[in-house]
This record gives C-alpha cells, structure tokens and sequence, in this order.
C-alpha cells in the first residue's frame, strides 16, 4: 500500500497542545487532515469526524467484500434459486 505523505497541516505535539482549539476550529473549517508529530516523527493524524465516519464505513465494506469472496473460493455457496426462496420466505409480507 503506497504511503501518503501530508506534506502541510504538520504540528508539533507542544504548538497543538498549545493551540490545540485554533487547530480543531481551522480544521472544521478546511476540512483537512492535521499531522501531530513528536519528537520529529509522526505521532497521530487528526481527521474530521465525517472523514472517520466515511474510513470506518469503507473499511467494514471492504471486509465484508473480502469474506464473501473467500466464502466462494472455499465453495461456500448455494444456488440462486435457493436463496431466492430463502429471502422470500423471510422478507415477503404473510
């Protein structure tokens, strides 16, 4: 996986801790990742909540993607007509 290097929004541990409500105030505002770092190396990334929202999703749908095809690698299948009367029988109104 190729590494994203953020090469702007870059603060110190000690300038966050310092300004650490005019960083979260200009960050809701531009919508941009803020890179924390301590001692010269990247300690933390600082992304919105909608951003995290949208990670979190993405990565539980990747997931589900990968198991649904191991499942048909390892032949863990059953045949359309099947499910088909399966999700009838438990989603058709009675």
């Amino acid at each position: 996986m190729p590494r994203t290097i953020l090469t702007h929004n870059i603060v110190p541990l000690a300038d966050f801790k310092a300004r650490a409500s005019e960083i979260l105030n200009a960050q809701k505002e531009h919508k941009q990742p803020v890179v924390i770092t301590q001692n010269g190396k990247t300690a933390a990334v600082l992304i919105p909540p909608e951003e995290y929202d949208f990670l979190t999703q993405q990565s539980s749908f990747i997931r589900a993607i990968e198991k649904g095809l191991a499942d048909s690698d390892a032949g863990n299948v059953i045949e359309q007509s099947e499910m088909a009367a399966e999700l009838a029988s438990r989603y058709q109104p009675k």
